[in-house]
């Protein structure tokens, strides 16, 4: 029997894993955390809307009813496409004789001074925590008259993507609402929340008509938004932006984009920004055992517009092509060409108020829109005890105001938290 070894228990290594349910093959899942995170729901953590483990789920929980799967937490160090070995920092290096690289992305600072010293990520788990404890602890420390500093209650979000304008306006929400509740004595209304995106508009992956609506509902929701602007440097205290305006605020949100792993180097192909170059099949052209998926690979979108977004959607289709392509080869079968099935783009901006561009060029917005997003987003999410935690935790949101959240987690309490989350699937 052969071993099907996968890299990254994300949208792509889960895709790819469960796809080979069934199939002749052992299949070896890896990842260095031993919990899925639903990143496009991360924004809501960071602003108290959901609590960690909402948005992270056990993998072993998600894999304990396939036979033929293994999971090992472990980070990979190195990959040997000639000896067919994956090496370990904390284990033993393994073999293979099918690998699916799915090991994401990181940040991607563009080498702005500073940024990666003083901006605050927002793509693991662990930044969510880590942005959402920074901003209470600068609430906490504003009580304390003259303790915080100037910009202690403001917040610069980088990037005009659908992370950037989900989180300003979740932002928006949280200081209007319950924030001004919570601390009646700061002058949380005058709080400047901007928005800085170094294009022409926002959601540029939208029409035009649905980045001019993301815009005005910011700007009535009181969030400034700066396009045009380059952010050039970050201090624990602000930014520099455009030909040498200085923002003051202590939070610096940076949403502005992605680089994929380093590992992606030892892949042996040409790199387009850290990505690598796959065969119509997803698989090395010099490799045709190893597939390469989500964050780390390039795809052709096959329309002549450039390679596939970094999204959700397109790792899980990916992994589970790579990952059938896999079962159809221990069948002595031949692959098939990858194609991506567009089932439409979202992003909310905050209540009432999301974009949705549908395949074919129709699109909406408004209640409509934000009803969709909701439900989308619920039936995606990992888990059933997820799904319900979610959907109580939205509802009593919507009739209350009131984000269930707004706790300060510190380290050694994040840590026990998180463990608590990896022990709901220690029974696998």
């Amino acid at each position: 029997m052969t071993t099907a070894l996968v890299l990254g228990a994300g949208f792509g290594g889960l895709g790819a894993a469960r796809a080979l349910a069934g199939a002749p093959t052992d299949v070896v899942l890896v990842d260095r955390h031993d919990y899925h995170t639903f990143q496009p729901l991360l924004y809501q953590v960071a602003t108290a809307a959901l609590d960690p483990e909402t948005v992270g789920h056990p993998v072993r929980a998600l894999v304990d009813d396939q036979g033929n799967l293994r999971f090992h937490q472990a980070t990979v160090t190195g990959i040997d496409l000639g000896s067919r070995q994956v090496s370990f920092a904390e284990t033993a290096a393994l073999s293979y004789d099918h690998l699916v690289v799915a090991l994401g992305a990181g940040v991607d600072y563009f080498g702005v001074r500073g940024a990666a010293e003083h901006a605050f990520p927002l793509y693991t788990l662990e930044d969510a925590v880590r942005l959402k404890d920074h901003m209470l602890g600068r609430f906490e420390a504003s009580e304390d008259a003259g303790a915080a500093g100037p910009g202690a209650l403001d917040v610069v979000v980088v990037g005009g993507g659908p992370t950037g304008v989900e989180t300003a306006g979740a932002l928006a929400e949280w200081y209007r609402h319950e924030l001004e509740r919570d601390y009646p004595h700061l002058p949380v209304g005058d709080a400047a929340i901007t928005l800085v995106e170094r294009g022409g508009r926002l959601l540029e992956m939208f029409p035009n008509e649905i980045g001019a609506y993301a815009q005005r509902e910011l700007e009535r929701r009181g969030v400034v938004v700066r396009l045009g602007t380059e952010v050039t440097a970050v201090t624990p205290s602000g930014a520099t932006v455009g030909p040498g305006d200085q923002l003051s605020a202590q939070t610096l949100v940076w949403a502005a984009g992605l680089q994929a792993s380093p590992l992606a180097q030892a892949l042996g192909v040409e790199l387009d920004h850290g990505r690598a170059s796959v065969a119509e099949d997803l698989s090395l052209a010099a490799h045709p055992e190893v597939f390469v998926v989500g964050d780390i690979a390039l795809v052709a979108s096959g329309r002549g517009a450039g390679p596939l977004p970094q999204l959700g959607s397109v790792a899980l289709q990916a992994g589970e092509h790579a990952g059938r392509s896999i079962a159809r080869r221990a069948h002595g079968e031949p692959t098939e060409a990858f194609h991506y099935r567009d089932k439409g783009t979202m992003a909310t901006i905050g209540r009432g108020a999301a974009v949705v561009e549908l395949p074919g060029g129709h699109h909406l917005t408004g209640r409509l829109a934000w009803l969709a997003w909701g439900a989308v987003h619920l039936a995606l999410l990992t888990g059933g005890d997820s799904r319900a935690s979610t959907l109580v935790d939205w509802a009593w949101m919507f009739f209350t105001h009131d984000r269930p959240s707004r706790v300060t987690v510190g380290a050694a309490e994040e840590d026990e938290e998180l463990g608590d989350l990896r022990g709901r699937g220690s029974t696998a």
